[in-house]
């Protein structure tokens, strides 16, 4: 079964208030980023770190994230053709889950199918 990483932040009204300021002055001219959006307002209270095929996978990749938080490290975050840096400071908590995609959904679909005529011969 799949499994997701996600990384939570902190909230807003815990960041230094210079943060604040800054975002009110939100100028598409003047801030790098802004034709795309990821400098805008309201910012994200969460990312996805990763998508990982097992858990193995997934726990040795919550395992190195914990341990680049523990040296300060900034928490680096691909998202399409971005690659984020989050400060460590900034990062609540992470959460490791399995989850289901449409394609595991339609492989059981497929398997309950093909299991009825087996099971309406019976009868």
């Amino acid at each position: 079964m799949p499994y997701s990483l996600m990384i939570w932040l902190v909230e807003r009204e815990h960041a230094l208030a210079g943060l604040d300021v800054r975002e009110h002055h939100h100028d598409p001219g003047l801030t790098p980023g802004a034709a795309a959006g990821v400098t805008a307002p309201p910012a994200f209270d969460r990312l996805n770190y990763g998508f990982y095929e097992d858990e193995a996978q997934a726990a040795a990749a919550l395992e190195q994230l914990a341990l680049g938080l523990e040296k300060n490290a900034p928490v680096r975050v691909k998202s399409g053709s971005r690659t984020f840096l989050i400060p460590a400071g900034r990062v609540h908590y992470a959460v490791c889950d399995e989850v289901t995609r449409p394609k595991d959904e339609m492989a059981e679909v497929a398997t309950l199918i093909e299991s009825v005529p087996a099971t309406l011969s019976e009868v």
